[in-house]
C-alpha cells in the first residue's frame, strides 16, 4: 500500500509537469505571433539622399532674393528659399562680378544670350535649396509646373536624381545641352518675333508665369 501511494503523487507531478510546458509554449508562440504582426506594421525605410548628409562648401559671392526681387530677363517675382517655387530660382555672377536673379533656368540662360555675356550660373539643389554650379549639377526633366513652365530641377548628386527618379516615375534626365538649345530656339524665336517687355527686357513668349499659391513645388 505504501508503494501505491507514493506512485499515485509522482504520476501526478509528471502530469502537471507537461501540462506547465505544453502551456508555456502556447503563450511563447502566442507572443511571437503579436510580435511579427508589430513588426509588419512598421513603416518603410524612408528615401535617403546624398545632399542631405553631405558638407557643402558656401560660395560667399551668392545672395539670396527677397520678397521684392525681380526676374532680370521677365520682370516677374523670383521666390524666395522658403516660398514651394524657390527650388527654382536661379541667379548668375556676371563678368563684373555683380549677381543677377531669375525665376526659372530658361530665363537663366536666356541673360546670356541677351546680354552677349558668359556668367556663372547657379541653381538650387533640389534636395537642400543650396546653391551649385549649374554647369556641374544632374538636371531632371519632371511634371511639375515651375514659374515659366520649363519643369527641371537639379541635383548635387546623380546618385540623388536616380533616387528621385525611382519615386517619381514620369521625371527623367535630361542634358543640359538640351535645355541650354531649347533656351536658345525660344529666345531666337522670340527675337524674330520682336518681343521686348515694356522695359526693353525679354518677355518670353509662349510661357505662363502665375503668381497663384496652388503649384506643385518643392
Amino acid at each position: 500500500m505504501k508503494k501505491l501511494f507514493l506512485v499515485v503523487p509522482f504520476i501526478l507531478a509528471l502530469y502537471a509537469c507537461n501540462d506547465d510546458s505544453t502551456t508555456g509554449t502556447g503563450t511563447e508562440i502566442e507572443q511571437d505571433s503579436k510580435q511579427e504582426e508589430v513588426v509588419s506594421e512598421q513603416p518603410k525605410n524612408e528615401v535617403t539622399y546624398l545632399a542631405a548628409t553631405a558638407e557643402w562648401e558656401i560660395d560667399n559671392r551668392l545672395q539670396e532674393p527677397t520678397e521684392d526681387t525681380i526676374c532680370e530677363i521677365c520682370n516677374m517675382k523670383v521666390y524666395t528659399k522658403e516660398h514651394e517655387l524657390g527650388v527654382f530660382s536661379a541667379q548668375a555672377v556676371k563678368p563684373d562680378g555683380t549677381i543677377a536673379f531669375y525665376d526659372d533656368i530658361g530665363c537663366l540662360l536666356n541673360a546670356e544670350l541677351a546680354h552677349n555675356q558668359s556668367n556663372e550660373k547657379f541653381v538650387r539643389d533640389y534636395i537642400t535649396l543650396n546653391w551649385i554650379n549649374v554647369e556641374e549639377a544632374t538636371v531632371v526633366k519632371t511634371d511639375i509646373k515651375s514659374p515659366m513652365n520649363w519643369g527641371y530641377i537639379f541635383f548635387a548628386y546623380e546618385e540623388d536624381a536616380k533616387t528621385y527618379i525611382s519615386e517619381n516615375q514620369t521625371a527623367k534626365i535630361e542634358a543640359l545641352e538640351v535645355v541650354k538649345q531649347a533656351a536658345k530656339e525660344r529666345y531666337e524665336k522670340m527675337m524674330q518675333e520682336g518681343g521686348h517687355g515694356e522695359h526693353g527686357d525679354l518677355d518670353h513668349h509662349g510661357e505662363d508665369h502665375d503668381e497663384s499659391e496652388d503649384h506643385n513645388g518643392h
